[in-house]
């Protein structure tokens, strides 16, 4: 009766030495949690102190602010959207709320926030470079060299840009048409080998026959849909020609779109001539 009891007595002790493993295992497993959580709020206050203490040296005040960039915006209008406070330290300032502040104005195309230590702060900024007006409902607006449309004309405004027809609306401002015109006006204006061109008043967009446009050089030139700069290489020695011939006189309507010729007539106000028409052509 006894050796039938024994295997009874041996299976409760083993459950309670399963029980207090289990109890020592936990208490091992909390011990550590405790330690670690522990360390964890004592390196996290350390770290706020540190901070804290870092940000209220007068060493590391805003001194000075650098605004860097700047075209048609003035360091004042910089300086009111990134409303950056007074004595703050630099090590406290939210680069990136002032980066938001900024880029709200619409001649912000981007903005750096920097610092240089021991109390300056820079912000670098990129203005946005207008190409063209574009007429959009009743109003002319700029248009940058990505076809970005940023801001409406207004009086205060000292332009002297072409204007862009032929885009009524804000979709058409991505057409590849639309950015292949922008970058070659942008070509026209910095560099001096199409001096010849002239300034460009005006430039139509025509999703058919491509760009037409004037310039103050009493010059009317359609250029067709593509290799806008090797036609114009094309009009020099057109207009070299027409100057021999003593010919170079008057309001000139010359077409350059057909890349095997090109036609030339004189006008005496600018209009676009009809398909079909005839007048002296070069074989190019």
């Amino acid at each position: 009766m006894f050796g039938k009891l024994m295997p009874k007595k041996s299976g409760i002790k083993t459950k309670k030495n399963r029980i207090r493993r289990r109890f020592t295992d936990f208490s091992g497993d909390f011990l550590a949690a405790s330690v670690l959580l522990t360390a964890t709020i004592v390196l996290s206050l350390t770290f706020i102190y540190f901070y804290s203490f870092l940000i209220s040296i007068p060493y590391f005040q805003i001194k000075e602010v650098s605004v860097r960039g700047l075209k048609e915006l003035t360091e004042k209008d910089i300086l009111t959207s990134a409303d950056i406070k007074p004595a703050q330290s630099l090590l406290a300032v939210n680069t990136d709320a002032v980066i938001r502040r900024v880029s709200a104005n619409q001649w912000v195309e981007n903005v750096y926030v920097g610092r240089e230590l021991p109390g300056k702060l820079v912000l670098e900024v990129r203005e946005r470079t207008p190409m063209a007006l574009v007429k959009q409902a009743d109003d002319f607006y700029l248009m940058d060299v990505k076809g970005f449309v940023f801001k409406r004309l207004g009086k205060s405004d000292a332009v002297d840009l072409p204007v862009i027809t032929g885009i009524t609306s804000r979709e058409q401002t991505h057409l590849p048409l639309l950015l292949s015109t922008l970058q070659l006006l942008k070509t026209l204006s910095t560099s001096t080998e199409y001096s010849y061109v002239g300034t460009i008043a005006e430039i139509n967009i025509d999703d058919v026959f491509g760009i037409s446009l004037v310039s103050n050089n009493c010059l009317y030139l359609k250029l067709g849909t593509d290799d806008f700069e090797n036609k114009l290489k094309k009009l020099r020695i057109v207009l070299a020609d027409l100057e021999n011939r003593g010919m170079k006189t008057g309001y000139l309507c010359i077409d350059l779109s057909d890349q095997s010729k090109v036609t030339v007539k004189r006008k005496s106000v600018p209009e676009k001539t009809e398909q079909g028409d005839k007048g002296k052509q070069y074989l190019i």
